[in-house]
């Protein structure tokens, strides 16, 4: 121990996170603060990525055993029956916390026949009794089980030495695959927030086997399966720039004469979110390549999912005619599978939306009141949320301002049918967001900008930071255009008060939308507004924001 050691506010937050990486363990907590007298609190947080090499120097006077955490760690295992270490060592497979199903799948025990065997349930018992495993208990979702780090730390090591470890971590990728793509088809339909629930609650591993198939030589396959399955998960959680770089490291595994169904999706994942970004060349290439595949193998769906992407990516480009006739033969495709009202509704609104960048507002109305039937015939509020946004700028303008008004008033009572409230107006604030990088429409960006503060203020659900900071962005970037300055400034300072400190991703793009705001607009202006903005509290630029900024 270090004997004059102090808890300051300059090395309180690396001590508590020092608490927290340790899983609160009193033995690990003690080890680390033996570590203290040659390594301060920042220092030994950034050496615990590998917690048993560090943790090795206890008080003399504690046993043997507890003087190292492995030596404790090893105690424990060794005392468990055979079945049971396998069982242990295994689970370390899974990051975060997952089902007893998932377990049962993911575990094989070998079961010799000359003693009785361990059931994975028993083993499971077993292990939450001696605390290698814990349970995760959440009110109104079935329980859960997790290893702490320090204890998988651990029990990856031992798996490591099993020899175990290549066949688990495939089936680990395999379990979770099969997750991934039962909830693919789900992400298009009515019931998408509860499986988009379900795949956030298994992200850690997700993650963890979408790693293990990109440093595996044999799992390009699986890999890219898993991340095209994903892809439109990716999306409605606005997790572009993670979606991209996974996919974009899949697909980095293969080569252009591969024509598999696998990367024809895969590619169709990685052009939606590079769409959404904004890159329109690097969408386009993918998305040409993917509907070439997917065409070719016959999959009728995503070859008509890829023509809804490029015929938006046309008509931004003024390329109508084209835009319309890929649309058109889009919905015709799907409508011919004759087996999904959710895809009819989406393809109407693409279709609307097209025609209304095509300078044909009387069709698009057509399409997006069509759409908004289906939409909600089927009970899908979220969609049926962001047409009616549509169908505000499409009917303003024709200038039929009655209505504008009805539509304004059927909105809310619409999205407080949504599931998620929360959920739904970061999807509508995201959509704003890919409207105004991605097509460049500042009228129908604004509309959802608003509609998801709107939903937030009223449903008194103003917690949702990042996304109440993308809809502050995106308006001032708004302003901007319009020549705006005092208000630019002002919604870009209040947007960049809220972020976090950190040089977050989100942090890097209000920066640069700041930089690229200043230098054309009046500077004395602008200026004073980012100061007037940097003092609001959050309710303070959610009002600001939604008012008209004439």
């Amino acid at each position: 121990m270090q004997p004059g050691f102090q808890l300051t506010p300059a090395n309180a937050r690396a001590v508590a996170e020092i608490c927290v990486r340790l899983d609160g363990l009193p033995l690990a907590i003690e080890l680390a603060a033996a570590r203290i007298r040659l390594l301060p609190p920042q220092a030994l947080l950034g050496r615990l990525s590998q917690r048993l090499a560090v943790l090795t120097s206890g008080p003399r006077n504690l046993p043997v055993r507890q003087q190292t955490l492995r030596n404790t760690l090893t105690l424990s295992y060794d005392l468990l029956e055979h079945e049971e270490q396998q069982v242990f060592r295994q689970l370390s497979v899974f990051a975060g916390d997952w089902t007893l199903e998932a377990a049962e799948v993911v575990v094989h025990t070998h079961r010799p026949p000359d003693r009785a065997s361990v059931s994975v349930l028993d083993a499971v018992a077993s292990l939450l009794d001696t605390s290698l495993l814990v349970q995760v208990e959440k009110p109104g979702e079935e329980q859960r089980l997790l290893m702490l780090e320090t204890v998988r730390e651990y029990g990856l090591e031992c798996l490591q030495d099993s020899g175990e470890e290549a066949a688990v971590h495939e089936r680990h990728a395999y379990y979770f695959l099969t997750v991934a793509e039962e909830a693919e088809i789900h992400l298009t339909r009515p019931e998408q927030e509860v499986w988009q629930e379900r795949l956030s609650r298994e992200e850690a591993n997700l993650r963890a086997a979408l790693a293990w198939c990109k440093a595996t030589p044999d799992a390009v396959e699986i890999g890219l399966r898993l991340a095209g399955a994903l892809c439109y998960y990716w999306f409605l959680q606005s997790a572009l720039h993670e979606g991209r770089t996974w996919l974009e490291a899949m697909l980095a595994r293969t080569g252009s004469t591969d024509r598999s169904a696998a990367r024809g999706r895969a590619l169709f994942g990685a052009g939606l979110l590079t769409w959404a970004e904004g890159n329109i060349e690097a969408a386009t290439r993918c998305l040409e390549e993917s509907q070439s595949i997917c065409r070719e193998s016959g999959d009728q769906r995503y070859t008509s999912y890829a023509e809804m992407i490029l015929g938006n990516v046309l008509s931004r480009q003024g390329n109508n005619v084209q835009a319309r006739h890929l649309s058109e033969e889009s919905h015709s495709r799907l409508k011919g599978l004759g087996d999904d009202a959710w895809d009819e509704a989406f393809t109407l609104y693409d279709k609307g939306i097209i025609a209304y960048h095509s300078g044909d507002p009387a069709a698009a109305r057509t399409h997006c009141e069509e759409s908004l039937r289906l939409f909600r015939k089927i009970g899908e509020a979220r969609y049926a949320s962001l047409v009616l946004s549509a169908l505000l700028v499409i009917v303003a303008s024709q200038g039929d301002e009655e209505m504008v008004r009805s539509l304004y008033q059927q909105s809310l009572p619409l999205m407080q049918q949504a599931r998620n409230r929360g959920r739904l107006g970061l999807f509508l604030i995201n959509n704003g967001e890919m409207w105004l990088h991605s097509y460049g429409d500042e009228p129908l960006a604004k509309v959802l900008y608003r509609q998801g503060l709107i939903l937030w203020r009223d449903m008194q659900q103003g917690g949702q930071g990042i996304g109440i900071v993308k809809a502050l962005a995106g308006l001032a970037e708004i302003a901007a255009a319009q020549g705006k300055a005092e208000r630019a400034g002002r919604l870009f300072g209040a947007a960049a008060y809220l972020l976090p400190s950190d040089d977050s991703l989100e942090r890097q793009d209000v920066n640069g939308r700041v930089a690229a705001a200043r230098v054309k607009l009046d500077t004395a202006a602008f200026e004073a507004g980012l100061c007037a903005g940097q003092g609001m509290t959050q309710e303070q630029a959610m009002t600001d924001a939604l008012q008209d900024g004439q």
